[in-house]
């Protein structure tokens, strides 16, 4: 991981996607949420914000099970202070982790949107 990158969300994209959320593309070629990722990541090492959410967002449409595409679209709209958008994503995250049974990080989840006030998620 690039030490640059280390305080943005953007920076724990470098793991791959479970297998049932990979495409069925020859070995050695990304998957589309995993090339809408990379965009997404240069568009922000760009200081493109736009760009970067329309990737983000398509990727977790995409991938719409994949709870952490979801926090990290929701994360994004937080910082570019589009609160509707980070409380329906975050709410999405949450959803998907709750039917996971993944305790650790529904309480997360929870403590963020808590954090920036979108109570109603929670």
């Amino acid at each position: 991981m690039c030490p640059s990158r280390s305080g943005t969300p953007f920076a724990q994209w470098g793991t791959k996607l479970p297998m049932t959320q990979r495409s069925s593309n020859p070995p050695g070629l990304p998957s589309r949420t995993e090339q809408l990722l990379s965009r997404a990541r240069r568009a922000q090492q760009r200081g493109e914000r736009r760009q970067a959410l329309v990737a983000l967002r398509e990727a977790a449409l995409l991938a719409e099970t994949d709870a952490k595409l979801w926090a990290l679209y929701g994360s994004a709209c937080a910082k570019a202070s589009r609160f509707q958008e980070a409380e329906r994503a975050l709410g999405q995250a949450l959803y998907l982790r709750q039917r996971q049974h993944d305790a650790p990080r529904v309480n997360s989840l929870r403590s963020i949107i808590q954090r920036l006030g979108l109570g109603r998620a929670a």
